[in-house]
């Protein structure tokens, strides 16, 4: 059995960003990824666009979210495999503001990331089930090349996006609508002629996929329905040369924490005393055959995210950080854009690491010293806002 400080598992924006900060803190750190592609939505689905940075209703346009995140971006900005739009640009659209990247360089410079960090990869992995004791998980099983292999840590992260790694230890949850509702699922795919790849049928509602994310079953289905989509436009004399390998899932199981965010606070901007990060983006709650529910944050008071909702309330070692944290559905449908899940995955790692460097439970780690590590190591802290600042060629 191998042994660790802390063990993330789903390697996309928010297990990326969680492994990279937990590692530079010194914790001897595991990254479990099913594909053999770290990135997740961002690289393997072929979503290329990070959503977002800023708050455009700020009046002097500062920024919100910055640290691991922002520091990646700008790796891939200073390569030339990222376009940074003007951040202080006046609305006019939602995703004006979105920095698109090349989903290959964005693999790549992630690999680096992580293994500059010294994050133990476990990559074409799959965490398939854990043992518990109690309120604690005590190990993670992955299955290998060599078959079946058991993980130990102090402290387990779930970033899986369908907050798998919380069901395997029979953690509560939410799930979709409650009554078995999901959004669809979106199979992106890369014409002859343009990259990188766009929605199916650029968003048209009627071909998003119906996908029960807690069900092998239902993705299987859906993986077979969608291809059957695409061949047909094929036929229709669409030129596509390749597929994302896995339809893209909006939304998943939702796992209790300590607390759970909610509509009104993400719209008031409520700032509790351990919101530990900002988060920007509109509810948006896509539906099969009719238009998208969705509702715009329009002022300068931003949401936050709370750490208690990254903190699992069954488990005292277990926390999440993506799409997968405590939330109320409208909520969630705002917090699973990439920008959001990085910020997620720095600020729950640091509180990992904090809690296992003073040898206290992660439920009682000082908020005080949280904040101003991250504040340290680049983040932005609700209430110690900084001015953004657009690098150039």
């Amino acid at each position: 059995m191998e042994e660790y400080d802390v063990i993330i598992c789903g390697a996309g924006s928010a297990g990326f960003c969680a492994a990279v900060a937990a590692a530079r803190m010194g914790m001897r750190t595991a990254l479990v990824e099913k594909y053999h592609t770290p990135g997740g939505t961002l690289t393997v689905l072929g979503s290329c666009s990070i959503d977002q940075f800023n708050n455009p209703y700020i009046k002097d346009r500062k920024m919100i979210i910055a640290g691991i995140a922002w520091e990646f971006t700008l790796r891939l900005f200073r390569e030339g495999y990222a376009h940074i739009p003007d951040m202080n640009a006046e609305r006019k659209a939602h995703d004006q503001y979105s920095v698109k990247v090349n989903p290959v360089a964005a693999a790549k410079i992630m690999d680096d990331m992580l293994t500059e960090s010294g994050v133990h990869l476990y990559y074409g992995q799959s965490a398939v089930d854990v043992t518990v004791a109690g309120h604690t998980i005590t190990s993670v099983l992955i299955s290998t090349k060599s078959g079946l292999k058991s993980l130990k840590a102090k402290i387990y992260m779930d970033c899986t996006g369908d907050g798998d790694l919380a069901a395997f230890a029979d953690a509560s949850f939410d799930a979709g609508d409650g009554n078995g509702v999901f959004q669809p699922g979106t199979l992106r795919f890369y014409p002859a002629v343009s990259m990188p790849g766009r929605i199916l049928s650029d968003g048209d509602n009627k071909n998003h996929v119906t996908m029960d994310t807690t069900s092998s079953d239902s993705i299987t289905q859906s993986e077979i329905a969608s291809r059957k989509m695409i061949y047909e436009q094929m036929k229709q004399g669409e030129s596509i040369m390749a597929v994302a390998p896995a339809v893209a899932a909006r939304e998943g199981r939702r796992i209790a924490g300590l607390s759970r965010l909610n509509v009104e606070d993400y719209f008031a901007g409520t700032v509790f005393e351990d919101s530990v990060f900002y988060t920007y983006w509109f509810v948006d709650i896509h539906r099969e055959n009719a238009p998208a529910q969705i509702r715009y944050v329009t002022h300068d008071r931003t949401p936050t995210i709370r750490l208690s909702a990254m903190i699992s309330k069954d488990f005292s070692n277990l926390m999440m950080a993506g799409r997968c944290i405590s939330s109320d559905r409208e909520t969630n449908s705002a917090i699973r854009v990439k920008a959001s899940c990085m910020a997620m995955g720095e600020a729950a790692a640091t509180a990992a690491a904090l809690a296992i460097r003073e040898q206290v439970d992660v439920r009682h780690v000082s908020l005080d010293q949280l904040k101003q590590t991250l504040d340290q190591n680049g983040a932005i802290i609700p209430g110690k806002e900084r001015v953004f600042v657009r690098e150039s060629h």
